[in-house]
């Protein structure tokens, strides 16, 4: 059986990657060649190599068992205050730039009105670091856009689909999405899109390809924010989703682009959402029905 001092020292380690760093962290004294030690036998015990040293970098092995130890060893802090009852809750929100600035000041708002002595945890991240961070224990609930499916492993509720649609200047000849594509495609505009790696774009690009055609971004951005003032200024079309509620900014337009894939959004977790994460993820549903 495996032993779990050693399996919670690999835990720091590779929290803080490196032996080093982990000492200073781990929450009672312990020298590094003493770490360094356990570290091995725990390797030996299970015949396999669990990182890197230099530079460290856990093996496959090594974030298999990182992935399964995190939402023990990551939640017992929270899980002793509860035990003593010291806090009526913590709730860690991980989610999208767009998504914390525009709609979670308000339902924590309201979130904080019934839960008065909440501690509260808002962390910026896309799907990729949402998911780390939820398999880490590190943040409960994530909020963010969706692939084609939910994360292996883990809970999850789509909550709903943005459409696809081009941002142009409302003085630009282009009427339709098609007509912006044509222009685009044949040289006459350019693109304002986030990184092509980001799902917006490659949604975009699916679209794109069962019409034949391909008009990769001149003009990339690293924040859907920065998309509208580049589009303003005249440098080209911007690619973004509709969003209820929201109009586009003073003097664009925005030209949905019927047939193409939505951009899907939802929340995801792991394990039993502790209550304050419960009420939340039911406001964000409310809201997406009555959007």
């Amino acid at each position: 059986m495996l032993n779990l001092h050693h399996l919670e020292l690999f835990y720091y380690v590779a929290r803080h990657e490196g032996i080093v760093p982990a000492c200073r962290h781990i929450p009672y004294g312990v020298q590094q060649p003493a770490v360094s030690t356990q570290i091995i036998r725990l390797e030996e015990e299970l015949g396999v190599s669990l990182f890197r040293r230099r530079p460290f970098q856990l093996t496959p092995a090594g974030r298999t068992l990182y992935d399964h130890l995190a939402p023990f060893f990551g939640s017992l802090a929270d899980l002793e205050a509860r035990l003593r009852g010291e806090a009526a809750g913590t709730l860690r929100l991980a989610g999208l730039s767009e998504v914390m600035r525009d709609h979670a000041p308000a339902l924590l708002a309201g979130l904080k009105a019934r839960h008065p002595a909440l501690r509260l945890t808002v962390l910026e991240a896309d799907q990729k670091m949402a998911e780390q961070l939820i398999r880490r224990g590190e943040a409960d609930l994530a909020v963010t856009v969706l692939d084609e499916e939910l994360p292996a492993g883990l809970e999850g509720k789509r909550l709903l689909r943005l459409p696809l649609a081009l941002l142009v200047p409302e003085a630009s000849p282009w009427r339709t999405a098609n007509a912006a594509i044509a222009a685009g495609v044949g040289g006459k505009l350019d693109l304002v899109s986030l990184g092509a790696q980001e799902l917006l774009p490659r949604l975009f690009a699916r679209g794109l390809k069962k019409l034949g055609k391909e008009w990769p971004a001149a003009i990339a951005v690293s924040s859907a924010d920065l998309v509208a003032p580049y589009v303003t200024a005249g440098l080209g079309a911007g690619l973004t989703v509709i969003t209820p509620h929201r109009p586009p900014a003073a003097g664009l337009r925005e030209l949905p682009l019927k047939g193409f894939p939505s951009l899907s959004v939802g929340a995801f977790w792991t394990g039993r959402l502790p209550p304050p994460a419960q009420d939340l993820l039911a406001d964000l549903a409310r809201i997406a029905r009555e959007s």
